[in-house]
């Protein structure tokens, strides 16, 4: 649900400014409102407050300093025990009392102690892993070459190339001393050796006055030569092959040490930089902050926005530090505010990683002011995903992978918001796979317990649903789903738009509804065509579908009947869930099939592999088609996108009040 906010406003004299910000900052709940553009388009009757002299040279200054400070921070290694938080909070506080200069003149004699050895030892580290990178790319290309360049000894007056060719090429061999004989007028000699069943080693010795032209041929050639790295370039094959084993001998141990230095670094530098790169950011951030705020002659205004349950204590907080000269006044906020209210979301536990999901794929979360889906998405997205997935097998094995990357990766926040969302997805699949009676296809159909349960105006329907055998009632089923959710779409972008008083757009939608429930009631009515009622229900069905109809388009005119169009297109495209549900079921079950018919080993070895490759078609199409029919379906009958999101001004280190 969206958290209600409340826009305040804040009065007092200049002169205690600065004080109030730098309160502000610490108290930490205060979503600043830049007045800039307000103050320059004349809606409010203010002036910009302005920087004082010094506090941009002195804000550049701490820029400087902080980018050089991130680079150090970037080199070191996080500290493997933990950091002495109190400790940390009274340096904080320390070094946030300083003034400006002071607090430059202590930041640069502490980057200068540390600035130069770290980077020495940061570039030492990665100039030596990616030595050993380059080394392990080489050393069995040289481990190929080698004992046939033990059999070729080169003078000064001659040079070598060494080559890989397939095997299958071999037979160029022939050609290539051809040209190379006509290159070199017949100083040129070729020695080969297979080195496995796939290639061949090549050396090519010739004289080195014509290396220029041969090197040249070979490269508009592309004949896949052996070119090594720059320090081993003019040595011999086999003198560079020992000389590589020897560099990823000692590599390994030298860059060891550098770690082992960098550790020590980290262990005695990382809590005192990482506090003044906090002391830094807030700085910066409080002098940035100062152009939003409006002034007259004697006063300064700030405005912003806050979560009306914090009110209560800001409004003390500030009273208790400024007395009667600050004031501070609780705005009252109508709908031509919602758009640019900043939102603040609070799910339960099980909703909140899908906040995520809506914030990527619409841009951001819902505006103020209207209908947050997000625990609605976090029961239709599973749903969805079960109704289409439906089998115990796949399902369980995706359950059982999120589980274990969920425990083997506990401090990574994005593994957990991700199986977070997939888990019920994968139960849902599992659970749906009792009702369809699939365990890996059609498996489980042999040890099912047929179950007969009548349903009035139906007959009777059967569990397990054998999905492959009967379409019809499923075609019914996501159709009904595909009514409900759009219908339940249009109510709420009803609700939407009453609340934000665009009443053209909630006649539309009210339209598009009405079109809704006539259709269904008149379906209804057929179904019941024995009973007393349906001439009733028709009746009625025609009469809400036609004044929906006429509603939409007297309010909607070319675009209300466009929509009309547009609710069929969505409510159809529900079928999807039958169609993909059910070509994986037909997949699941051809691979059962093939794997009896082969034999028990080769059926076993085909049903694992094909029922792997279409577990990883279960587990990304499904998640496609049900986040579509979410996204686009649903929550085009509503949705609208925030442009703010609630950042409050609060400082990175330091205490927070509550």
């Amino acid at each position: 649900m969206l958290v209600p906010m409340a826009k305040v406003e804040l009065i007092g004299p200049k002169n205690r400014f600065f004080d109030v910000v730098s309160l502000l900052h610490e108290i930490g709940t205060l979503h600043i409102e830049d007045l800039t553009k307000k103050i320059a388009a004349g809606e409010i009757p203010l002036e910009q407050m302005d920087l004082v002299e010094n506090q941009l040279a002195e804000k550049e200054r701490m820029e400087d300093l902080l980018i050089r400070l991130r680079s150090i921070i970037k080199a070191l290694h996080l500290p493997t025990s933990t950091v002495d938080e109190v400790a940390r909070q009274k340096h904080y506080l320390e070094l946030w009392q300083l003034d400006s200069k002071a607090l430059a003149a202590q930041v640069t004699e502490v980057i200068e102690q540390v600035e130069d050895k770290t980077s020495s030892l940061a570039q030492a580290q990665s100039s030596m892993e990616a030595e050993l990178a380059l080394l392990a790319r080489y050393e069995p290309i040289l481990q190929k070459i080698q004992p046939l360049a033990k059999q070729i000894v080169t003078t000064g007056a001659y040079d070598s190339v060494a080559l890989l060719v397939e095997r299958r090429y071999k037979g160029a061999l022939e050609m290539l001393k051809k040209e190379l004989d006509e290159i070199t007028k017949n100083q040129c000699e070729i020695v080969s050796t297979d080195v496995d069943d796939d290639t061949t080693a090549v050396i090519v010795v010739f004289g080195r006055k014509y290396s220029e032209a041969v090197h040249k041929f070979l490269a508009m050639e592309n004949v896949n030569q052996i070119r090594l790295p720059s320090e081993f370039q003019d040595m011999p094959f086999d003198a560079a092959y020992d000389e590589l084993r020897r560099r990823r001998t000692e590599l390994p141990t030298q860059l060891e040490q550098v770690k082992v230095e960098l550790s020590e670094m980290s262990s005695q530098w990382y809590m005192k930089l990482s506090t003044i790169r906090d002391v830094l950011v807030d700085k910066i951030e409080e002098i940035s902050a100062i152009p939003k705020f409006g002034q007259t002659e004697y006063a300064f205004v700030i405005t912003g926005w806050l979560p009306i349950d914090d009110v209560k204590q800001f409004r003390r907080t500030i009273i208790e530090t400024f007395g009667t000269d600050v004031i501070v006044n609780q705005l009252e906020v109508d709908e031509h505010e919602y758009a640019d209210t900043p939102v603040q979301l609070n799910n339960p536990k099980f909703a909140a990683p899908y906040e995520w999901l809506l914030g990527k794929l619409k841009d951001g979360p819902p505006q103020y002011g209207t209908i947050d889906p997000t625990v609605i998405l976090a029961i239709t997205y599973p749903l969805f995903f079960g109704m289409i997935v439906g089998d115990i097998g796949y399902g369980a094995i995706m359950l059982g992978l999120i589980l274990w990357l969920r425990n083997k990766y506990k401090a990574n926040s994005g593994v957990q918001m991700a199986t977070s969302i997939l888990g019920p997805a994968a139960t849902s699949a599992i659970l749906f796979g009792f009702f369809y009676g699939e365990f890996f296809g059609d498996w489980l159909l042999p040890a099912r317990l047929d179950l007969v349960i009548p349903i009035p105006l139906w007959g009777e329907f059967s569990l397990p649903y054998v999905r492959t055998h009967d379409v019809y009632p499923l075609i019914y089923m996501v159709l009904a789903v595909g009514v409900i959710q759009i219908a339940f779409g249009l109510v709420l972008g009803v609700v939407n738009a009453v609340k934000g008083k665009h009443m053209k757009h909630a006649y539309i939608k009210g339209g598009l509804l009405g079109f809704i429930l006539g259709i269904i009631l008149l379906v209804a009515g057929s179904v019941l065509a024995d009973s007393g009622v349906s001439p009733v229900l028709r009746a009625v069905g025609a009469i809400v579908l036609g004044g929906g109809v006429l509603v939409a388009l007297r309010f909607g005119a070319v675009m209300g009947f466009v929509e009309i169009l547009e609710t069929f297109s969505s409510i159809a495209s529900y079928i999807r869930i039958m169609a993909v549900g059910i070509s994986g079921a037909i997949f699941a079950d051809a691979i059962n099939e093939l794997a009896s018919s082969v034999g028990l080993v080769a059926g076993i070895l085909a049903g694992v592999v094909f029922h792997s490759l279409h577990l990883v078609l279960a587990a990304f199409t499904p998640n496609i088609h049900a986040l579509r029919l979410n996204f686009l379906e649903f929550f085009g009958k509503f949705y609208e996108t925030s442009k703010e999101v609630y950042k409050p001004f609060h400082k990175t280190g330091g205490e927070k009040r509550a």
